[in-house]
């Protein structure tokens, strides 16, 4: 059963990095930081066949959000507006799709990341 896991997170992950290269609107950088993200997800919250290409889609629209509004001229309080509303946009998403349990790894993981990824622009600095 393991081994059957394994191998369809396997299977999945060559799928999305293939999806990814044909993805135009992102970078290298940031489809490697999508694939990552995409890879702690699948092992942390031990999702079904059914959820993980789900969780994907989910992922991929908000993250294609997320870098039009980066890019977009907006000033830094618009943008953090809008980044909530995303972000809680895409929770509800992921609530719907997701185990209770599942979903409270999720936002657990959330949290981790977001701490990598404040101390990754500290030592930017």
């Amino acid at each position: 059963m393991k081994l059957l896991k394994t191998s369809i997170v396997i299977i999945l992950l060559l799928v999305s990095t293939i999806t990814f290269a044909q993805d135009r609107e992102f970078t290298e950088e940031q489809k490697e930081q999508v694939k990552q993200k995409l890879e702690l997800y699948f092992e942390k919250l031990d999702l079904s066949e059914e959820q993980q290409p789900k969780f994907e889609e989910i992922t991929k629209k908000y993250a294609l959000q997320m870098k039009t509004l980066k890019a977009s001229g907006k000033s830094k309080f618009a943008k953090y507006k809008e980044f909530k509303s995303i972000k809680s946009s895409k929770n509800k998403e992921m609530k719907t799709l997701l185990s209770a349990e599942q979903y409270k790894m999720y936002k657990k993981t959330q949290k981790e990341i977001q701490k990598k990824m404040k101390e990754e622009r500290k030592s930017r600095n």
